[in-house]
């Protein structure tokens, strides 16, 4: 078991907004351990992460001394402007945190969905300076559907779609965020319910403007390009097999756009899990990461 020393801290984006997040420190790990960056995913928080933290705590790794657990622009306790957001802004963000608080090395940034896509636009932003590895957690590169690709999502292929997503958080917020689970878990009945009451807790606290514009950037960014020229470091990809969101296929293209020549990328397809794959089996999952990050990403 671990010890985590806690403490809920925030930060100043380069446009001034204020950025929460948590800062766990793990007790007894000395100095030579490297840090996890978690980044939740659209209409999430950081809260999002507590299953799999609490999986951390029970099965540790020596290799990590610090875990950070960040509520991105606009979800959770960080704040946003009424200009809207981006996806490259949220990048933006995270390369703010990097500069300010300088994770111990090697630093592991994981993303979930949207926070995958984050990873991408930083890495088309500043390359993959400050970043020494990558976990993706089911986001397929893109979503939208192309001539040449079929393998987005399940609900937003096109911009009728997302027409259709944000009428749904304008007119009904309440409704969206009780649905996101029948989405995103294979039997919500099967989660702790004080879990998936706060996953809708946390949605709610999301402005449906916010979220529907914030989407419109998301869904239409193809990432290909990016993955497979720019992206030279170590990854890590999950997908759910039962995933409501996106077709394990579609996510593992990520895999393949990189290649496999250093050996150092990975794909894990949970067959019964869907979308929320590291609340669905939060054990396995830390499991799988942490035994990654002890092989390839320790220096």
């Amino acid at each position: 078991m671990a010890q985590l020393h806690s403490r809920r801290e925030k930060y100043e984006a380069s446009d001034g907004v204020d950025l929460f997040y948590d800062d766990h420190e793990v007790l007894g790990s000395g100095d030579g351990g490297g840090s996890l960056v978690f980044l939740h995913g659209w209409s999430g928080s950081g809260r999002y992460w507590s299953p799999a933290l609490d999986a951390f705590v029970a099965q540790p790794s020596a290799h990590v001394s610090r875990i950070y657990v960040i509520d991105i622009r606009g979800h959770g306790d960080s704040a946003f402007t009424g200009d809207g957001c981006t996806v490259a802004r949220l990048a933006e963000d995270l390369r703010d945190f990097i500069s300010a608080r300088k994770p111990p090395r090697p630093l592991c940034v994981c993303g979930s969905s949207m926070g995958a896509a984050i990873l991408w636009s930083h890495c088309e932003q500043y390359g993959n300076d400050g970043v020494d590895g990558a976990v993706f957690v089911d986001q397929a590169p893109l979503q939208y559907e192309k001539e040449d690709w079929k393998l987005g999502s399940k609900g937003l292929r096109g911009p009728s779609d997302l027409a259709g997503l944000q009428r749904a958080l304008n007119e009904d917020m309440k409704a969206f965020a009780a649905g996101n689970a029948e989405a995103c878990l294979v039997d919500p009945k099967s989660v702790d319910k004080d879990i998936t009451e706060m996953l809708t807790r946390e949605t709610l606290r999301c402005s449906p403007t916010f979220l529907g514009g914030l989407m419109a950037d998301h869904t239409q960014i193809d990432w290909r390009g990016v993955i497979r020229e720019r992206l030279k470091i170590p990854i890590l990809n999950f997908a759910g097999g039962m995933s409501g969101v996106f077709p394990a296929e579609g996510v593992a293209k990520i895999n393949e756009l990189i290649g496999d020549e250093s050996q150092k990328n990975r794909l894990h397809v949970y067959d019964t899990c869907s979308h929320w794959l590291y609340i669905e089996r939060p054990m396995e999952f830390m499991k799988d990461l942490l035994a990654w990050f002890d092989e390839v990403m320790v220096m």
